[in-house]
């Protein structure tokens, strides 16, 4: 019991152990939200979700040393300060893709529900940290085919899609439209650095085809290297 009391007052205390914890949470925590955003090809990846989570947890920890050191401060104060001025980070992740629809606003919550994350992890909340971090992971991993099964939104797909040449991209849309998918807004990108050519493709599935059928279709056609699902 002793033990437990100890280990206790250490998580809780502001001493090397609990600095050295809660960086290393919010590191964990962020970066296994931010895994997931990078997959879906989103912009905020794994790497962005670690530094809102981590700055956050940092900034908890200072307004705690400020109290502790010279008994004054407010943590409180300092955390919602970061909640409304990680708004920027989410702005910049929301994009209109052409006249079709607005992406990027779960990337968006997410960043920001990273912050709050980090901000309780970073005060020694870290249950709370830690289980919140293991339900936004569900929800923005898992909950996206229910939503589509309730909202009918499974009938507008996104894709990215590699192919080699410039030139393989009109034979792929009329290849997409014979297969009854309509094409509605193409984002396209080009790598200087390897040559590659990839892009962001609404499609308009009216035939209601499941994800599988559409990607192994495109798989199969001349010059398509890649083809993945976007969430």
């Amino acid at each position: 019991m002793e033990w437990a009391e100890y280990m206790q007052d250490l998580a809780e205390g502001l001493n090397p152990f609990s600095v050295t914890l809660r960086i290393a949470l919010s590191v964990l925590c962020g970066g296994v939200l931010g895994l997931e955003r990078g997959r879906a090809n989103q912009s905020a990846g794994m790497r962005t979700y670690i530094l809102v989570c981590l700055g956050a947890t940092v900034v908890m920890l200072t307004g705690q040393y400020m109290f502790e050191k010279f008994s004054t401060g407010d943590p409180a104060r300092l955390g919602a300060q970061v909640i409304s001025g990680i708004g920027f980070l989410g702005a910049g992740s929301i994009i209109v893709e052409g006249k079709t629809k607005v992406r990027g606003l779960t990337t968006a919550a997410g960043l920001w529900t990273a912050a709050c994350i980090g901000l309780a992890i970073g005060i020694g909340f870290y249950v709370g940290g830690v289980l919140a971090a293991a339900v936004v992971y569900v929800v923005i991993s898992k909950f996206k085919t229910i939503s589509d099964h309730f909202t009918h939104n499974d009938m507008i797909l996104r894709l990215y899609v590699e192919f080699d040449e410039m030139s393989d991209l009109q034979p792929l849309c009329v290849t997409m439209e014979s297969f009854g998918l309509q094409v509605l807004d193409i984002t396209l990108n080009h790598s200087k650095r390897s040559g590659d050519y990839n892009a962001i493709m609404a499609i308009k599935n009216p035939e209601d085809k499941t994800q599988e059928e559409v990607t192994g279709y495109l798989k199969k056609i001349q010059g398509v290297r890649k083809v993945k699902m976007i969430y």
